[in-house]
């Protein structure tokens, strides 16, 4: 296997998917007013966003009270002008759609988080964060997902998908 594909395949796969996707929840759940579940098509933006690196840097490097719109209004900031980033989000949603869903049932399995099928929304079922075992490379990825959580939890869903340019 080429080096290149080997290192996608260690950086992309569904356990660590299932990990930043709990942790997106637990943001979601502790941004929102009323401890609100995460409406299922939100985990579908999450890795796309946090396993790609320029992406993933704007939400580590945006202050957690800033939010969604201030995180996607840097991409056309002077200095950066990365616009093509942001609108790249929604091909990349496409891309790892079946990486999600794999990343989905290992989180459900795993009992990181229980899935609502008549309502369309998933719950942490915990939200304190890894003790032990987490690789210092591994952490600023879960640290990201849960500030992505608490910012997608204070916006509608319709916001969210004007925000970033992607289609639910």
């Amino acid at each position: 296997m080429p080096k290149l594909s080997q290192e996608t395949e260690y950086v992309q796969n569904p356990a660590l998917g299932a990990m930043a996707l709990w942790r997106f929840t637990v943001g979601y759940e502790k941004g929102s007013s009323e401890n609100s579940p995460t409406p299922i098509p939100l985990l579908f933006i999450v890795l796309p966003v946090v396993m790609h690196e320029e992406t993933a840097w704007f939400v580590t490097s945006t202050q957690e009270k800033s939010g969604l719109r201030k995180f996607a209004g840097k991409f056309s900031e002077s200095k950066f002008r990365k616009s093509d980033i942001l609108l790249s989000i929604h091909n990349r949603c496409v891309r790892l759609r079946r990486l999600t869903m794999d990343s989905l049932a290992i989180a459900i399995s795993s009992q990181l988080m229980s899935l609502d099928c008549k309502d369309g929304l998933v719950v942490s079922l915990s939200s304190s964060a890894p003790k032990s075992g987490i690789p210092l490379t591994i952490e600023p990825l879960l640290r990201a997902a849960e500030r992505l959580g608490i910012w997608c939890a204070t916006v509608s869903l319709h916001e969210v998908s004007v925000i970033l340019k992607v289609g639910f």
